[in-house]
């Protein structure tokens, strides 16, 4: 006599590069985070710099040449700050886009690990950020080198700094609205976010006393050509590091222990 015995199959594994490209397509199908992001990082320098030609065409005595580093540094000043917000959107969205549309218990289903499936998630968010930020500081960098300026045009290093600055400043916006996005539900998560970086940070800037304790006072003191001396530089990048680290393990741990 013989019996079948019926043995369950695997789930099929799926490669890390599949699922990264999952994610980001994901995102990218969000047409209305897609074009917010275009706007609020992209459009600015373009609209920036146009403003400044025409303020310098109508009115030559009072505003000065377009291009140069003063008006580059300006640019990636107030990129940093509008572009957190863009930042902060995508964030929130990679982390709890999942739950929000109702599709988390079918990806757990499939066999796939709560872990992997919050790992995807930075990565992903990360690849739909970077041609914005790409594309903004090349658009300030030409802009700073070929319109007229004072004399003072930035050198080839510079640029490279201030676009690594400006990556920097929104990878961590990034980092904390995709942790507490997946600790939270979306509107709450997006409006805490926000609430924190615009105006309990400025709030807490102007006291002078929690510096070290504040990721706008560690870019600060970071950024290219910055006289900001509130903090040291090593305490400068051991506070980027954990507010870029922390929510990124306290929204890994949440999502395993996540039912489905």
């Amino acid at each position: 006599m013989s019996a079948l015995t019926t043995v369950p199959a695997r789930p099929t594994a799926i490669p890390w590069r599949a699922m990264v490209g999952a994610e980001l397509m994901k995102l990218v199908k969000r047409r209305g985070l897609f074009w917010a992001t275009l706007v609020l990082i992209v459009a600015p320098v373009v609209v920036g710099y146009i403003v400044l030609t025409l303020q310098h065409a109508v009115d030559p005595d009072h505003a000065g040449p377009a291009g140069g580093i003063a008006n580059l540094q300006s640019t990636y000043t107030f990129l940093a700050q509008i572009g957190m917000v863009a930042a902060i959107m995508v964030g929130v969205t990679a982390g709890g886009g999942d739950l929000g549309a109702g599709v988390f218990r079918e990806l757990v289903v499939t066999g796939r690990s709560r872990l992997a499936l919050f790992g995807v998630r930075f990565p992903g968010g990360v690849l739909l950020l970077a041609p914005y930020v790409l594309g903004a500081a090349l658009l300030a960098s030409v802009a700073s080198v070929t319109l007229p300026s004072d004399g003072r045009e930035p050198g080839a290093v510079l640029m490279v700094e201030y676009a690594g600055w400006l990556g920097l400043a929104l990878l961590t916006g990034f980092a904390l609205a995709l942790g507490v996005g997946s600790l939270l539900s979306g509107r709450v998560a997006i409006g805490l976010v926000l609430a924190w970086q615009f105006i309990l940070t400025p709030l807490l800037l102007g006291t002078g006393k929690v510096d070290w304790l504040l990721v706008a006072a560690a870019l600060g003191r970071i950024e290219p050509g910055s006289t900001e001396e509130s903090v040291s530089p090593t305490v400068a990048v051991l506070t980027i590091v954990a507010w870029t680290f922390i929510p990124l393990i306290a929204g890994a741990w949440h999502t395993n222990r996540r039912d489905a």
